[in-house]
């Protein structure tokens, strides 16, 4: 197993503790789809590097078909990679992420338009980005940050920094006006 996709399994330790590396190994890859998408992806990803055609972009569609994430084999993903939930997940051909990144459901890292496909998100090391949070174009996520559930993020974040979306206003309407 390369070092790599030991760190990546290394990091569901956390969330199974006390199993043995063969059957966190196995339960992970029959029963949680981001850790297989991850899995596929580091296999996509190899034969990208090697420039062996259609290996890749065939594993990716199978991964995209299984566990319904989306990993392109030219993107740049660090060891320790976390994926909790994957659904809807989309990373683009051209973004990267650095080392203990944590993922959350129906995250995408994108660009901002077709015209500028290579216009996408580097992410440092151990950045969380929850649920539904949108990180688009080139910018720069430092190491460390926190980016909140729907937050739709345009701009660089420096290390450390928390982003948040605007939270739901509750408004309860007035029984006299009904």
């Amino acid at each position: 197993m390369s070092l790599t996709l030991r760190a990546d399994l290394e990091r569901l330790r956390v969330l199974r503790p006390g199993r043995s590396t063969a059957v966190l190994l196995a339960e992970s890859l029959a029963l949680n789809n981001g850790f297989l998408a991850v899995v596929l992806y580091r296999l996509a990803h190899w034969f990208k590097v090697r420039r062996i055609p259609l290996m890749g972009p065939l594993i990716a569609r199978a991964q995209t078909l299984l566990t319904g994430v989306e990993i392109a084999p030219g993107a740049t993903i660090g060891p320790g990679l976390l994926i909790s939930h994957g659904q809807g997940i989309v990373i683009g051909q051209w973004a990267t992420l650095g080392r203990g990144a944590t993922l959350m459901q129906q995250v995408t890292l994108g660009a901002p338009s077709i015209g500028r496909l290579e216009q996408m998100p580097s992410v440092g090391d151990d950045v969380f980005i929850g649920a539904g949070a949108r990180l688009i174009g080139a910018i720069t996520i430092g190491d460390g940050a926190k980016i909140g559930t729907n937050a739709v993020v345009t701009r660089d974040v420096p290390a450390g920094a928390r982003v948040a979306a605007p939270v739901a206003e509750i408004r309860i309407p007035d029984a006299r006006l009904r």
